[in-house]
């Protein structure tokens, strides 16, 4: 047996001196009733489920931290309450669904989908309570397979935002999933304005989950809509230039290209693979609805696959947790990723770089959002609606043949990003086939060298 000491290690330790920060940014992560960014996200639609959930039976569900009930009733209408029943606290769960609203099994009490008292079989028919009391209710929207809900002031009740992306190309084909993630909202809507994610999570650090050209590493840029702004990547792929400019929508939303680009081929399309929406349950847990839209302008190979579309499920990869353990180890996904930053992400314990630019504006953003909705100060929703009510967004994903014509490669990648990011917001007020083809002449007119000088 060896009697030799052990090796002393060397190097700079620092784990006993560094103590980690344990207090969230409450200000940009907690959504219950009564806080600022709760009430600031409640003044927008936001959907609560898929249209294929709601059956024949009622369904109990979490959104904002509210206990909630939905249900469809015999008439065909969808109602979205309070959960426990206002006479002594029963869950509507368990409520019988009646031709119309529900009815509580406790003790018969009949709720019309808009909180109205329409029946309490056990009191005399012309009992006050009927007049003085309505259940708590939220108003309803079914739209291309989700359902939204709105949770603010009744008189302060936006129109719903019908996107471009809902409408067009004219092929559009769209499919609802959701998606589960343990962890606050906010770490999942930050994914979408990291594009510096993309070619290590993606390509780099195990398997290539999307094409090997996201292996390339962009130059980032961020642009400002009205909506909220543009998250730019421009890469190089051989002779080709590839934007992916992911439409950030305040204050839950983005929008996005597809996984399927090669850089090969040119693409010059003005529109989304995947529309989404981070929907608080509490705050550590949320709940990512999306649609999946396929058409030839967005996935001209028709490579998406809509059988994979529906309920804690969607056609691209490492979105979800299903997979063994050590396979995410070895080969982790945006679930991964995103879930292990903690239950909520502690922002004080970051180092944010160059690249991360594009966080920094979100939260700066939502902040000002916050804060302003919180002193009455600007509308939350912009009010942008130039053609029949539909919302211009800012979604692209754009490749273009232009050969390398200098060696400053990094400083024309963010002209070309920020010039097609321009254009985008240039002709948001015209209709999406004419924007479309606009925005590729423009494109084609471009001098190579104006990206070189």
């Amino acid at each position: 047996m060896s009697s030799a000491f052990p090796t002393m290690p060397q190097g700079s330790y620092r784990g006993w001196d560094q103590v980690p920060a344990q207090q969230d940014d409450r200000e940009l992560t907690r959504t219950g009733r009564g806080t600022p960014a709760g009430e600031y996200m409640r003044r927008f639609w936001q959907p609560v489920a898929l249209v294929e959930e709601v059956a024949d039976l009622p369904i109990p569900l979490k959104i904002l931290g509210e206990e909630l009930v939905l249900f469809r009733d015999g008439s065909g209408k969808i109602g979205l309450l309070h959960r426990h029943c206002s006479h002594r606290g029963a869950s509507l769960e368990f409520g019988i669904i009646s031709e119309r609203g529900i009815r509580c099994s406790y003790h018969g009490f009949q709720y019309d989908i808009d909180g109205s008292i329409l029946d309490t079989p056990a009191l005399p028919k012309d009992n006050r309570i009927k007049k003085s009391l309505c259940h708590g209710a939220y108003p309803t929207i079914e739209y291309a397979g989700l359902i939204f809900a709105y949770f603010g002031p009744p008189k302060d009740m936006p129109p719903f935002p019908v996107l471009d992306a809902f409408v067009a190309p004219a092929d559009n084909e769209m499919r609802a999933y959701k998606l589960h993630f343990p962890c606050n909202w906010l770490q999942v809507h930050e994914n979408g304005a990291d594009p510096m994610h993309v070619p290590f999570v993606h390509a780099l650090m195990s398997e290539v989950q999307f094409t090997k050209m996201f292996g390339a590493i962009p130059v980032v840029d961020n642009v400002e809509t009205p909506l909220g702004f543009l998250s730019l990547a421009t890469r190089r792929w051989g002779d080709n230039l590839y934007i992916r400019a992911n439409d950030v929508i305040l204050p839950n939303m983005a929008q996005f290209g597809t996984p399927f680009v090669r850089g090969e081929e040119e693409k010059f399309a003005v529109c989304a693979g995947i529309t989404r929406w981070v929907v608080p349950i509490d705050d550590e847990n949320n709940w990512t609805f999306g649609i999946r839209h396929f058409n030839s302008a967005i996935d001209p190979f028709n490579e998406g696959r809509r059988d994979l579309i529906g309920p804690l499920k969607t056609d691209g990869f490492g979105q979800t947790g299903d997979r063994p353990y050590s396979e995410r180890q070895r080969n982790p996904g945006d679930w991964d990723v995103q879930m292990s930053q903690g239950p909520i992400a502690i922002h004080a314990n970051e180092h944010l770089v160059a690249h991360d630019s594009g966080v920094t504006l979100l939260r700066r953003l939502l902040r000002s959002g916050i804060r302003d909705h919180a002193n009455s100060r600007t509308p939350p929703i912009p009010a942008v609606y130039p053609h029949a009510g539909i919302v211009p967004t800012y979604v692209a994903e754009i490749v273009f043949a232009i050969p390398p014509q200098g060696t400053d490669e990094d400083a024309a990648l963010q002209r070309f990003g920020r010039t097609v990011a321009d254009m985008l917001v240039e002709t948001q007020d015209l209709p999406y086939e004419e924007r479309s083809k606009e925005i590729e002449r423009r494109i084609r007119a471009l001098p190579a060298e104006a990206l070189y000088v």
